[in-house]
């Protein structure tokens, strides 16, 4: 038997292999004494403790090799190890079992024994919260459950009603990854005007699938130059002009496919009765009846004064909506901004002197449901009226990363853009008529976190489907009429810090004299009730 500091100090200049070249080279940076080799020991067993030096492999063969013969046939007899010439070698080729007898009297020939076992409580705790990959906040759940009582038990028909910001899409995808799961195999139809719009619900779909499927299935593309090809088991992502074409042009081909499909989801639903929309959701749910139909919006209407109108599009909907409702709030608006999952919205007048209008034209203005080409055309080139907003934008800067315009029309965006850029304000213009590479490359430098502060100019692109959280202010240049088309233009600048917004939201609305608009964001969430109550 041999105590392992005396093994250790018959190592001589070895003891360097077990404390390690770098570490030996720190001591020597450091100036301190190497060459006292009872303290070179004393650091070997603070690094390894005498139990890990006798543990590793290589160190204990190191240790082995520097016993004495008869050290070593000693621990060759401890250990009954059978050798012929020198014991040495199959000290070397001995493996040792942690917790063994034969390393107990391995550490009994160094002096030492077995270290106790340390007898742990399970160190799992008892309860453990497991975290959903693509879980709902409470509100959407709340929303899910009921839109689903609806579809699987009330007529197969109903709206999603949700504020821009609340997640509808999201929501309508856990509800899809069920259907899939449940009914598959099976194929879901989601519809969507814009490609934008589309391509969002194609990310948002492979994200959803990826943490609830249950099996492989397949996302089709189909719009913008994707082409048609029937789909047995998974979903469809189809632009709505797109989806129109292939029914005029095939005739058959969708009536082929409607009793494969068991869910059809329409995004931004007040666009459903459009004649020819309505049509597609007509042929599929007459070739199949047990096909059931989704529509999403925050806007439950197609106007802001045309009762007829929107009661059509509650009719063609069974008059069955489920609009998110908060306990202990009047407005989901304000619970949603109240938890950060809407910025709190700041709404600003930008008044501009009208036009000078005729009493006929006035009246004209009054009477129509939305404003005439030839009067946008006139605020879109007064350079009063653009001076004003880009002075905004000056101001805006100074506080905000990111500013959103939604200009009258594709010559105004540009307008605004090159005025902006003029003034050395870092803007870029999208609209359907820039290059699709522009585009894309525009939205991305608008979405990405860091850099100059920036201004995004657009006509008719941005309105849905477009997420940039990061926006904390925008200037609505367009006057509209449409309470649905003011409440997408608010939504895109109003995502709370809870889904990676902002906490507040400052919203400058031109205003003309003469031209009405609109400034309430609970009052558009509420303006269609009526229509929807049985």
């Amino acid at each position: 038997m041999i105590p392992l500091e005396s093994a250790l100090l018959n190592l001589g200049d070895k003891i360097v292999e077990l404390i390690g070249k770098d570490q030996y080279g720190a001591l020597k940076a450091l100036g301190k004494d190497t060459s006292d080799q009872e303290s070179l020991v004393r650091l070997c067993i603070n690094i390894h403790t005498k139990w890990g030096l006798l543990r590793n492999k290589e160190n204990r063969i190191t240790i082995f090799n520097s016993l004495s013969i008869n050290d070593a046939k000693e621990l060759a007899l401890v250990l009954g190890l059978p050798y012929e010439m020198t014991p040495y070698k199959a000290l070397r080729k001995k493996t040792f079992r942690k917790n063994s007898k034969q390393e107990e009297y391995l550490f009994g020939f160094f002096g030492l024994s077995l270290p106790e076992v340390e007898i742990q409580e399970d160190p799992i705790d008892t309860i453990q919260i497991v975290k959903a990959k693509y879980g709902l906040f409470p509100h959407q759940r709340n929303a899910l459950v009921d839109i689903e009582e609806i579809l699987n038990n009330d007529g197969g028909r109903a709206v999603l009603h949700m504020p821009t910001g609340s997640g509808k899409t999201r929501t309508a995808m856990n509800l899809a990854a069920k259907q899939l799961n449940r009914e598959g195999p099976t194929t879901i139809l989601w519809l969507a005007h814009s490609e934008e719009l589309c391509e969002q619900a194609a990310e948002e779909f492979e994200t959803a699938w990826e943490f609830q499927g249950d099996r492989d299935v397949t996302l089709r593309r189909f719009f913008k130059s994707h082409d048609w090809k029937d789909t047995q088991d998974g979903m469809v992502i189809a632009g709505l002009h797109k989806m129109w074409n292939f029914v005029k042009s095939t005739v058959t081909g969708l009536h082929h496919a409607a009793p494969g499909i068991s869910l059809v989801i329409f995004d931004e639903a007040h666009q459903s009765i459009s004649p020819t929309y309505r049509l597609i959701i007509d042929i599929i749910t007459t070739r199949n009846p047990e096909c059931k139909f989704l529509g999403l919006t925050a806007t439950p209407g197609r106007t802001w004064n045309d009762m007829d109108k929107d009661m059509e599009l509650s009719d063609f909907y069974n008059r069955k909506k489920v609009t998110l409702k908060v306990e202990g709030y009047t407005s989901p608006i304000e619970y949603l901004v109240k938890e950060e999952y809407l910025s709190e919205p700041n709404f600003l007048p930008l008044e501009v002197d009208g036009l000078e209008l005729s009493e006929a034209e006035l009246n004209s203005v009054q009477a129509s449901t939305e404003y005439s080409e030839n009067i946008l055309k006139l605020l879109s080139s007064d350079g009063h009226r653009n001076s004003k907003i880009v002075m905004r934008v000056q101001k805006l800067i100074q506080e905000h990363d990111r500013i959103l315009i939604f200009a009258i029309n594709v010559p105004h965006a540009r307008v605004l853009n090159s005025l902006l850029n003029f003034c050395d304000i870092k803007s870029e213009v999208v609209t359907s008529g820039t290059d699709p590479s522009d585009r894309r490359q525009a939205i991305s430098m608008f979405k990405k976190e860091g850099g100059d502060p920036m201004v995004l100019c657009n006509y008719g692109v941005l309105t849905t489907g477009f997420d940039a959280p990061l926006t904390s202010a925008a200037v609505i240049a367009r006057p509209t009429k449409s309470l649905v088309l003011y409440s997408q233009m608010v939504g895109r600048v109003i995502r709370g810090p809870r889904v990676g917004g902002t906490s507040t939201a400052e919203i400058w609305t031109v205003i003309d004299t003469n031209l009405p608009g609109f400034d309430s964001l609970t009052g558009a969430f509420t303006n269609w009730e009526d229509v929807w109550r049985d």
